[in-house]
């Protein structure tokens, strides 16, 4: 794969940022346009930045083997939140690169090829950008995601609620606010759009998907939802679970 360092002025961040995307190299296994490649958007962690995906695991390998492309954005410690210090990172996320890469270098915009896929933190932002948008990804995924801010918010020391006050402020309503990804489930909206959320069983993030499992179940949407033992919050679980998430992707898409 070829790895493309791309630079440019975002007008929902108000700076420049850098996005990475990978892309089949200049090969006799390149015989089509981008455009024709289905598109995986990688969000990263907490802690992290869109080099991680390259970095710390086989992403790039795993997508050739499959002919994907990937795009991995940074968001820096957002938790892709729009209104973080007057910058958008959902709406950056979900509408403006998407639209930019389109432009740029043709990326699909269809369902069928759109898909989003992040850890902790991004399983998050992947959670609220398919679930809010579920016109615009044929199926998303979660790696040790924050799907319930509920057991975050009961836990949050004074330190991070002055980090993260655009959380904090919907702690009275946590149980209705958009911003929460367990929230957002909708058994008619959600009904043709798969997850694959994955879990290890000693995680500390565990309970958080054990109750967005529940919902998921009581709205009877087709998710698919993976434990594993002696697995915690790290990169030795998420490297074994890209390319299962890669795999799952290619059996549900349309």
């Amino acid at each position: 794969m070829a790895l493309v360092s791309v630079h440019y002025r975002s007008d929902q961040l108000k700076k420049n940022v850098e996005i990475q995307l990978a892309v089949p190299d200049c090969n006799q296994s390149f015989t089509r346009p981008l455009s024709e490649y289905p598109v995986v958007w990688l969000l990263h962690g907490l802690s992290e930045d869109a080099s991680s995906w390259s970095r710390k695991s086989n992403a790039e390998r795993y997508a050739l083997e499959r002919g994907l492309v990937l795009v991995m954005p940074s968001a820096d410690r957002s938790m892709y939140c729009d209104g973080v210090l007057g910058q958008n990172y959902f709406t950056y996320v979900t509408e403006e690169l998407p639209d930019y890469l389109h432009k740029v270098f043709g990326l699909s915009r269809q369902r069928e090829r759109n898909f989003i896929m992040g850890f902790s933190m991004g399983g998050f932002g992947a959670a609220r950008a398919a679930l809010t948008h579920p016109a615009q990804y044929a199926a998303w995924g979660s790696l040790s995601g924050l799907l319930d801010l509920m057991p975050m918010l009961a836990v949050m020391d004074e330190n991070a609620r002055r980090e993260f006050p655009f959380l904090t402020q919907c702690a009275a309503d946590v149980e209705t606010t958009p911003l929460n990804p367990v929230n957002l489930l909708d058994s008619a909206r959600h009904s043709s759009l798969p997850g694959y959320i994955a879990c290890g069983l000693e995680d500390d993030l565990l309970v958080c998907t054990q109750r967005f499992q529940a919902a998921s179940e009581r709205a009877g949407l087709p998710n698919r939802f993976v434990y594993v033992p002696e697995r915690r919050h790290d990169w030795n679980f998420w490297e074994e679970q890209i390319p299962k998430f890669f795999d799952f992707i290619l059996e549900v898409a349309p």
